[in-house]
C-alpha cells in the first residue's frame, strides 16, 4: 500500500518521506539519523523539534532509522547516530554527527535559510 505525504506537513519518518520531498519540496529538509536504544536520539528529538516549530513554514524534519534503511545510511556516509543532514535543492548543505548544543543547529538552519 502506498503510503500518502502532504508537502504542507513539517514531521515525516522514513526513506520514501524523504525521497519524495528531495523531488517535490522546495523548502529545506532536515534529516535526523537515529538508531533504536540510542539515548543521544531521544535528547534531540525535542531540540530538532522546536527549532522546526519556529521555522516550520520553511522546512521539514524527516527522521530515518540506521537499522531499517542501512544502504542509505552507507550511500550517505552516516557512521553515527545521531547525525543531522540538511538538505537544499537535492543538494546536501550541511551536517552535524553527533549531540551537539542546540545553538549549533540553530546556526546551521539559520545559514541555510
Amino acid at each position: 500500500m502506498q503510503e500518502t505525504y502532504y508537502l504542507n506537513e513539517t514531521f515525516y519518518v522514513g526513506k520514501a518521506a524523504w525521497q519524495i520531498l528531495m523531488q517535490s519540496s522546495d523548502k529545506l529538509i532536515i534529516v535526523k539519523f537515529v538508531a533504536p536504544h540510542c539515548g543521544s536520539c531521544i535528547t534531540l528529538k525535542p531540540v530538532l523539534e522546536e527549532l522546526v516549530r519556529e521555522y516550520g513554514d520553511r522546512l521539514h524534519l524527516v527522521e530515518i532509522d540506521l537499522v531499517e534503511e542501512t544502504k542509505m545510511a552507507i550511500a550517505l556516509g552516516i557512521r553515527n547516530a545521531p547525525t543531522v543532514v540538511l538538505f537544499k535543492q537535492q543538494q546536501e548543505i550541511a551536517r552535524i554527527a553527533g549531540l551537539k548544543p542546540k545553538k549549533q543547529y540553530l546556526e546551521m538552519l539559520q545559514q541555510a535559510l
